[in-house]
């Protein structure tokens, strides 16, 4: 088992992208794609296939990597020429198709575009991500016991209704029938938190296999019925306090001071109060847009969310 929030952004890129329909709730679904630059959706169009969205590995999440989102969308940030020429090579036996081919003459639009779009739907998302861990623990705990009970075989039968086995064997999505051989490796199991259908897979590179699936519960997270003590499981209000934890759960959208201030249900100068705080440790800054004053977050205010969402 492995909770690792990038395959949960993936899982979300490719609904926002139309790539992979993966049951995201509607609120959620137009939250990721505000969340994804237009410019980043044109880049990504040769990854968009049939009912999938397919990344080089070197650009693919490593659900064992223990590093934070932005630290790895960092990484692929990094990705040389090269690197991008070998996986496609390996990929594409036959030849490079065009569209991929353009991407390698000037791969810098496509990842960017990657790397961009991940960025913003983590920042949107990784309050959501918190605030699953209980159902995250709780999928642990159920898998770990049916692995040391024996009933395994049963576990995997519920991951989902895209990925789940059967008396044949475990049934993937995009698979062609037939057998796929995977000797000496790892199985990671990565529970997502994306949408009722979700399904994102790893079964490439050097490192172990992996597959991620819907973690139960996604409906009652989504709707706000989960049971569960939010409060004792927030450590950015630890951190932050409600008022300034509030601010930058919302803080993607670009906020006015007056959308703050609602937002806090608090008088203007009580909300610049607090984002004047948030500024002064470098979490957020404030631009002005014509007549308005908007909140943005910054580098490290990304990573907080991030680190405190893990």
């Amino acid at each position: 088992m492995c909770r690792q929030p990038l395959p949960t952004v993936l899982s979300l890129l490719a609904d926002a992208l139309g790539a992979a329909v993966q049951g995201v709730p509607p609120e959620w679904r137009s939250a990721a794609r505000r969340a994804c630059p237009r410019a980043a959706a044109q880049a990504l169009s040769p990854a968009c296939g049939s009912d999938r969205l397919w990344l080089p590995d070197c650009l693919s999440p490593s659900p064992l990597d223990t590093d934070d989102v932005p630290a790895q969308l960092d990484r692929a940030a990094a990705v040389t020429t090269e690197q991008l020429g070998e996986e496609l090579t390996k990929r594409f036996p036959a030849g490079i198709p065009d569209a991929w081919q353009r991407v390698l003459e000037r791969p810098a639009p496509f990842i960017d575009g990657y790397v961009h779009a991940a960025a913003g739907i983590w920042s949107a998302f990784a309050p959501v991500w918190h605030r699953s861990r209980h159902l995250l623990e709780r999928e642990v705990e159920r898998i770990g016991i049916a692995a040391v009970t024996g009933t395994l075989d049963t576990a995997l039968t519920g991951l989902g209704p895209r990925v789940h086995r059967t008396p044949e064997g475990l049934w993937l999505p995009g698979r062609a029938a037939g057998t796929l051989d995977l000797p000496d490796r790892r199985l990671l199991l990565v529970p997502l938190v994306s949408g009722t259908t979700a399904a994102v897979l790893g079964l490439g590179g050097k490192g172990p296999s992996w597959i991620g699936y819907p973690v139960p519960g996604l409906r009652e997270l989504a709707d706000g019925s989960a049971t569960t003590n939010h409060r004792a499981l927030d450590p950015l209000e630890a951190v932050l306090g409600g008022m300034r934890a509030r601010v930058m759960r919302h803080a993607h959208r670009g906020l006015t001071m007056g959308e703050v201030s609602a937002l806090l249900q608090c008088a203007p100068g009580a909300a610049t109060h607090h984002c004047k705080l948030l500024e002064a440790a470098g979490l957020v800054r404030r631009k002005r847009q014509g007549q308005q004053v908007r909140l943005l977050l910054t580098r490290r205010g990304e990573r907080l969310l991030g680190a405190l969402a893990s």
